[in-house]
C-alpha cells in the first residue's frame, strides 16, 4: 500500500542538461523543439518516482501542468525541490499531486493509483477543460512502434512503456506510450510559457493521434476516435536572462 508519510517530503537535486538532450526529447516527440522539455528535465524518471509503497503496475499519470519562468539556455545546471503536496482520496482510487520547483520552472503532476482510495481525505478539486465552438486546426501524427522506447531516452524508464508482462498485469494487452510522449507530439512546435494538461485514455505505440488545436490555447488528441489527452496552453512574457 501506498505510504501516506510521503505527504510533505522534501527533496532537492541538482539537474545538468545539454542541447543533446533537448535534441533526444525533440526526437522522441516529433523532432520539433519545445517548452514541454522542461517537464521531462525537471521530473526525471518519470512522475511516479516517489511513490514509496504503491504498486506500480496499479499507478497511471492522471494530469500534468508546466510554468515557464525563465527561458532555459541550450545548456546549464540547476537545483530542483520536488515536493509532494497533496494525496486526495477518490474513492476507487488515491490520486498524489508532486510539484517540482527551479529558477527556471516549475511542474505539478498528478498520478492515480488504483485501489488505493476510501481513507477518508479529501476528494480535492479537478481542473475542467472548455473547449471552443470555434473550427479547430487539425493535424495528425503517425507513433512507431518503437515510440515509447524512443521516450524512454529521456529518461523515464517506468516498465509500464516497454515491459509487456508488467503491462498485462497493469491490465493493457501491450506496453502503452507515456502520457508525456502523447503531450509532447500534441505541443511540439508551439510556444508557451504555461500549460495544463489531462490523460483520459491510454495511447499505444502505431496509433495516429489526431491533434486540434485552438487558436486561444485549448488543445485536445484522440486516438481510434476517443479521446486521450485534453489541455490548453497559455502565452505571456518569460524572462530571457
Amino acid at each position: 500500500m501506498l505510504n501516506h508519510g510521503i505527504l510533505g517530503v522534501v527533496e532537492r537535486q541538482v539537474r545538468t542538461w545539454s542541447a543533446d538532450d533537448a535534441e533526444v526529447y525533440a526526437a522522441a516527440t516529433g523532432g520539433r523543439y519545445s517548452p514541454a522539455f522542461a517537464i521531462p528535465l525537471l521530473q526525471h524518471g518519470g512522475p511516479q518516482l516517489g511513490l514509496t509503497g504503491a504498486d506500480m503496475t496499479q499507478v497511471l499519470h492522471a494530469e500534468q501542468s508546466l510554468w515557464l519562468h525563465r527561458t532555459l539556455p541550450a545548456h546549464g545546471s540547476m537545483i530542483v525541490t520536488k515536493t509532494v503536496t497533496a494525496i486526495h482520496d477518490k474513492g476507487s482510487g488515491a490520486l498524489v499531486v508532486s510539484t517540482w520547483e527551479s529558477e527556471y520552472a516549475s511542474t505539478r503532476s498528478s498520478c492515480f493509483l488504483k485501489g488505493e482510495g476510501g481513507f477518508g481525505g479529501e476528494r480535492g478539486e479537478t481542473r475542467g477543460f472548455d473547449l471552443p465552438d470555434t473550427e479547430p486546426e487539425v493535424s495528425f501524427f503517425q507513433t512507431s512502434e518503437d515510440q515509447a522506447l524512443r521516450y524512454c531516452e529521456t529518461g523515464d524508464v517506468n516498465p509500464m512503456h516497454h515491459d509487456p508482462e508488467f503491462a498485462r498485469r497493469a491490465g493493457f494487452p501491450r506496453p502503452i506510450l507515456h502520457g508525456l510522449c502523447t503531450l509532447g507530439i500534441t505541443v511540439r512546435g508551439r510556444n508557451f510559457t504555461e500549460l495544463h494538461a489531462r490523460f483520459t485514455a491510454p495511447v499505444f505505440p502505431g496509433d495516429e493521434l489526431r491533434i486540434e488545436h485552438w487558436e486561444t490555447g485549448e488543445f485536445r488528441t484522440s486516438a481510434g476516435g476517443r479521446q486521450v489527452l485534453i489541455g490548453s496552453v497559455r502565452f505571456s512574457e518569460v524572462d530571457s536572462r
